[in-house]
C-alpha cells in the first residue's frame, strides 16, 4: 500500500464523516443526543456485518485474540461517550463552530501519539502544531459568545458547544489509539492476515458492542426517545451508510501509517464543515473565522510534511 493510497482514503473518510455530521445535525432538534448516536452505530451495524462476512469469505474468519476484544470494548466506549459529546455541542452552538473545535482532535493525537505511543513530531510537526494551536485561538477570537466576554480572555473561555466538542477530540483520539491496537492484534494473531480484513473485522466487532451498550443505556434511562425512530428512521439509515463509510475509512488508514497523520490529512473537514455551515445552515458568522481556518490548514500542512 504506497502512500498516496492511504491519503486517499483518508480523504474519502473525512467527506462521508463530513455529510454524516450533516445529517446528524439535521434531526438533532428533534430528538435525543443519545438517540441520534444510537442511529450511527445501529444503522452502521448491518453495513458492517455484510462487510465482514464477505471479507471472511476470501480470508476466513479469523483468530481473535482476548485482547483484541478488550481494545474493541475501550474503542467502543470512548467512541460512545465521544459522538454524544459531540452531537451535544451541535444541539449547544454552532455546527461550525463545533466541528472546529472537535478537529484539535488531531493536535491532541500529535502529542497523545509522542508522550505514550512514540511516534515524535519532527521540527516542521511541531511548528504545525503551533500554528494549529494559533488558527484555533483566532477562530475563538472573532466568534460570538454568549457570555460577552472580548479579547484574548474569549479565545480560553469555550462555550458549552466548544467544551463538549474539546470533550470528543479528547475520547476519539483514545477511541483511534485502542482501535489500531485491535488492528494490530488481528494480524499479529494471524499470519499473513490483510490488514483492510482486520479493519473490517474490529469495525464490525466494535460496532456490535456499541449497539448493545448505547440500546441497553436507553432503554434504561429513556425509553420513549425509541419513539421517534420510526418517523426518521430514513434519515437515521442514511446516517448509518455514512458512518460506515467512514469509519471503515479511517479503521483501514490508521493501520496503514501513523495516527496523526490520518488526522491530519482528515482535517479537509474542517474547510468543508465551515463552508456547509455558511452555505446551508446559515452560519453566517463563519465568514469571519475563515483567517483561523486556514490557519488551521496550514499547521495541518506542516504537521504532514513534518
Amino acid at each position: 500500500m504506497n502512500v498516496e493510497a492511504w491519503v486517499l482514503i483518508a480523504i474519502v473518510a473525512a467527506l462521508a464523516q463530513t455529510l454524516r455530521n450533516t445529517l446528524a445535525q439535521t434531526i438533532s432538534s428533534r430528538i435525543t443526543a443519545t438517540l441520534n448516536s444510537w442511529s450511527r452505530f445501529t444503522f452502521c451495524l448491518p453495513f458492517a456485518a455484510i462487510a465482514a462476512i464477505a471479507v471472511s469469505h476470501r480470508t476466513g474468519w479469523p483468530e481473535l485474540p482476548p485482547v483484541f476484544f478488550v481494545l474493541c470494548l475501550a474503542t467502543a466506549l470512548t467512541q460512545l461517550l465521544g459522538n454524544v459529546a459531540l452531537v451535544t455541542a451541535f444541539r449547544s452552538g454552532g455546527f461550525g463552530e463545533s466541528i472546529v473545535f472537535h478537529k484539535l482532535e488531531v493536535l491532541l493525537t500529535a502529542i497523545a501519539g509522542a508522550l505514550w505511543f512514540g511516534e515524535w513530531p519532527s521540527t516542521l510537526g511541531t511548528v504545525g502544531i503551533v500554528v494549529c494551536a494559533a488558527g484555533v485561538i483566532a477562530i475563538n477570537l472573532v466568534r460570538d459568545h454568549p457570555r460577552g466576554t472580548r479579547g484574548l480572555a474569549r479565545a480560553f473561555r469555550p462555550s458549552r458547544a466548544g467544551r463538549f466538542a474539546l470533550l470528543c477530540a479528547v475520547l476519539l483520539v483514545a477511541a483511534s489509539f485502542a482501535l489500531k491496537g485491535a488492528n494490530a492484534s488481528v494480524v499479529e494473531s494471524n499470519d499473513s492476515f490483510p490488514l483492510f480484513a482486520a479493519a473490517v473485522q474490529t469495525l464490525f466487532h466494535t460496532t456490535w458492542i456499541e449497539v448493545v451498550l448505547l440500546t441497553g443505556w436507553i432503554a434504561w434511562r429513556e425509553p420513549e426517545s425509541f419513539r421517534a425512530v420510526p418517523r426518521h428512521w430514513r434519515r437515521m439509515a442514511l446516517i448509518g451508510a455514512t458512518s460506515f463509510s467512514a469509519s471503515l475509512g479511517w479503521f483501514w488508514a490508521f493501520s496503514l501509517t501513523l495516527v496523526a497523520y490520518v488526522k491530519a490529512v482528515g482535517q479537509i473537514e474542517a474547510l468543508i464543515a465551515v463552508a456547509l455551515g455558511i452555505r446551508l445552515l446559515g452560519e453566517r458568522e463563519l465568514l469571519r473565522q475563515l483567517p483561523g481556518v486556514l490557519l488551521v490548514v496550514v499547521g495541518i500542512l506542516f504537521v504532514l510534511l513534518g
